[in-house]
């Protein structure tokens, strides 16, 4: 039997106003319902007059919301689910090209792009779309066996984004792999971190033993004076903001999570990262997910062994955060 749509009611309080309605309805249902919904999701809710304002269907995604409008969703959970398989199977555009030569191929990935294959075989990845991309550019067909090769040796979170690159050619492996593993390749990240009440300094570094703890959604890599792997990083507070802080950091290990784990030892959880106690929001911004881009690689050409630098610009979600938090500076 089919279960009835199920209805949630809130009211927007004061310190809320100002937010699109796609991106606080994101923000409630995730919690309500204990499940990430993806952009196209909740825009579909929106505009099937799902979720309404005062009583009256908003079909609006990007209306802004007033202190004491009372928002009411009629959500079907069957709906939600067609709507994330369609998600899953719909066709990505390819990915923006940073970096290409005979030997390696750089790329932006998006926030939301798992590195490889998961068990679901509708999920994209980004280590088959790469390799489809340069099948296609041959004029070859897309058989699995027959895919061209790609060699990986770094990854990105899930909701990480930023340059990832990848040899071509299986004899840039080696040269590559050792630089990674000395630590000879600089990693740039920016992150947005919640503000503490107490003075943060410009520079600081981590320095300790992480270990992964719990599992599966609870999972997360938590300071371990005994066992663990060793892990480094350098941080440099780059903007202040009202609520907020631009932090770059520079890995010099490449342990799970790192970042994360160190920014939130340092009571500066990243904005959006909930797995580590970060906000989902500061002041009127709602966090669209973790806050952190890989920014840059630097390295010698595994081959040519000249100097090389690979970056990648903010994504649109980054940067239109960014943007709402500089212009919250005059906004109580």
């Amino acid at each position: 039997m089919k279960k009835p749509p199920r209805r949630l009611v809130c009211t927007i309080a004061p310190g809320e106003e100002g937010v699109r309605l796609d991106a606080f309805v994101a923000e409630w249902l995730a919690h309500a319902l204990r499940r990430s919904l993806s952009k196209s999701v909740v825009r579909k809710l929106v505009m099937a007059g799902a979720i309404r304002l005062n009583g009256r269907p908003a079909r609006r995604p990007g209306a802004i919301l007033s202190a004491g409008t009372v928002l009411e969703a009629h959500v079907d959970a069957a709906r939600i689910d067609a709507g994330t398989a369609e998600a899953a199977t719909s066709p990505r555009a390819d990915p923006t090209i940073l970096h290409e030569d005979d030997d390696l191929i750089a790329v932006a990935k998006p926030a939301g792009l798992v590195m490889h294959a998961t068990a679901d075989p509708r999920r994209q990845d980004l280590f088959n779309t790469v390799r489809l991309l340069l099948a296609r550019r041959r004029g070859e067909t897309a058989v699995p066996d027959r895919l061209p090769y790609l060699g990986l040796h770094h990854r990105l979170d899930v909701e990480t984004s930023g340059v990832v690159l990848f040899t071509k050619q299986e004899r840039a492996n080696a040269a590559l792999a050792q630089q990674f593993a000395q630590g000879e390749v600089t990693k740039t990240y920016h992150a947005i971190t919640g503000r503490p009440g107490g003075r943060t300094p410009r520079e600081w570094r981590v320095e300790n033993r992480l270990a992964m703890s719990d599992g599966g959604r609870r999972a997360r890599m938590q300071d371990a004076p005994t066992g663990g792997e060793h892990a480094v990083t350098q941080f440099q507070v780059l903007e202040v903001l009202p609520a907020a802080l631009l932090v770059q950091a520079r890995p010099e290990t490449g342990r799970k999570h790192q970042i994360r784990a160190h920014l939130a030892g340092s009571r500066l959880p990243i904005l959006g990262d909930i797995r580590y106690g970060g906000p989902s929001r500061a002041r009127r911004c709602v966090a669209p997910r973790v806050m952190l881009h890989a920014l840059s690689l630097s390295l010698r050409h595994p081959v040519t062994r000249e100097a090389l630098t690979i970056s990648c610009p903010y994504p649109h979600d980054f940067s239109a955060f960014l943007d709402c938090l500089r212009a919250s500076r005059d906004v109580c």
